[in-house]
């Protein structure tokens, strides 16, 4: 049986970069290195496009926080503000970004399996969207 953990420490925090540029940071709440084998939670706040992407085996769950966004699933953009919580299967292309008028934008999500970098696949269409 899996042992309960109590974590204290500040979460870490992974930039998302595009060569040098910085256009959005994770902040681990809840990940494999503290001990959550089954989900994992990450407050995600996006500067500039997110790399469009798909995940062969996680399925994650988007919640909104803050900012105003839009969000990308395979072919189509719709608005992500307050209230907007978005599922995504396993093989959706998806991607987030800050609405035009708003500087960042933040939300929450959650992945199971949890998040493994070599499940992130990006899409040729990488940030153009």
């Amino acid at each position: 049986m899996t042992q309960a953990n109590i974590v204290k420490e500040k979460p870490k925090v992974v930039e998302f970069k595009d060569g040098e540029e910085v256009f959005g940071t994770a902040e681990e709440i809840t990940s494999r290195e503290v001990g959550a084998e089954g989900a994992n939670l990450a407050r995600i706040t996006l500067f500039g496009p997110d790399v469009i992407h798909t995940h062969e085996k996680a399925e994650e769950t988007y919640i909104y926080e803050s900012g105003m966004g839009k969000i990308l699933l395979g072919d189509q953009i719709s608005e992500f503000g307050p209230g907007t919580r978005v599922i995504i299967p396993s093989g959706t292309p998806h991607a987030a970004k800050p609405a035009n008028s708003f500087p960042r934008f933040v939300f929450l999500c959650l992945s199971s399996p949890p998040f493994d970098p070599d499940d992130v696949h990006p899409d040729p269409r990488g940030r153009n969207w």
